[in-house]
């Protein structure tokens, strides 16, 4: 049985929307310089949307396992952003530029021949014409939504610690296939 830790179909129409629009700013709660905790909200001239890293009950190996997972809300622009941390102050990063390509780098997790099968989404990458602008996953059990500007993959979470996570350092067979998926 496959699990799946993924934006939805409709989610993904929300998301490919941001498509040719302008890319006004993105809003969180700062953790450290290129952090944030559990969601951040896309602002764009017609719209928002609130981008969730959280935790979701799912089955694990012969149990149940809380695994954080992207997914994503379309919001009025107008709408007042909710921060995850009560009497938390977003901060706001202006950017202004028009959206050419959405992008999502997705993980297919097969361990020991199909013993537990996961599909992950690992990061949401828009691209404009000067920049690319990063969310990503920190690492399995995080909630933390990880933000770069202009370092592309060097900054989705690398298969090599992916397949250490799943494997149990090599204990486990496993199987990753990482793919992009473009909007």
């Amino acid at each position: 049985m496959m699990n799946n830790a993924i934006f939805t179909e409709e989610m993904l129409s929300v998301l490919a929307e941001m498509k040719g629009k302008t890319f006004k700013s993105y809003e969180c709660v700062k953790m450290g310089t290129s952090m944030t905790y559990g969601k951040c909200r896309l602002n764009l001239g017609t719209f928002s949307i609130d981008l969730y890293n959280y935790v979701h009950t799912m089955p694990f190996f012969d149990k149940v396992e809380d695994i954080p997972y992207f997914s994503c809300e379309r919001m009025d622009k107008n709408s007042e952003y909710v921060t995850c941390e009560k009497n938390s102050i977003p901060h706001v990063y202006m950017i202004d530029e028009k959206i050419q390509s959405v992008e999502i780098v997705n993980d297919e997790i097969n361990v020991n021949h199909g013993e537990y099968q996961i599909t992950i989404d690992q990061a949401l990458i828009i691209k404009t014409k000067d920049n690319v602008y990063s969310f990503y996953k920190d690492w399995m059990y995080s909630e933390v939504i990880n933000i770069a500007v202009d370092r592309n993959d060097e900054t989705v979470y690398p298969e090599e610690k992916v397949y250490n996570e799943w494997s149990d350092n090599g204990s486990d067979y496993t199987e990753i296939k990482r793919t992009r998926k473009v909007l």
